[in-house]
């Protein structure tokens, strides 16, 4: 049995040193390497998703209030322009419903 001793601190020092990403380990791991670049790029185009995402949310929040907004006023303008409450509205100022038609004046040419 052959004793060889382990050195602990060497992965750590090439850590610190910069060669742990040398031209070795790369090639030894290339494959590694790969699927570790596929798992950042995906990750930062789902956070752009997720962002976009958020914004369209806050926007169809926004587009639910305003239509709410709308449907209360369309609501409250119907009601106003009820025949009977505009009758009351311009009664204050004198103004009163015909119970007949209006007459149509015809004028006519004098020479």
């Amino acid at each position: 049995m052959v004793d060889r001793k382990v050195n602990i601190l060497k992965p750590i020092t090439d850590l610190l040193s910069g060669n742990f990403f040398g031209k070795e380990f790369v090639q030894k791991n290339i494959g590694f390497v790969v699927y570790l670049t596929f798992l950042v790029m995906l990750y930062i185009a789902y956070g752009y998703y997720a962002d976009k995402q958020m914004k369209r949310v806050a926007e169809l929040e926004n587009m639910e209030e305003l239509n709410s907004r709308d449907n209360s006023a369309t609501k409250e303008l119907n009601q106003i322009s009820l025949q009977s409450n505009v009758l009351e509205m311009v009664k204050e100022k004198g103004i009163k419903e015909l119970k007949q038609a209006p007459i149509i004046i015809k004028e006519t040419e004098e020479n």
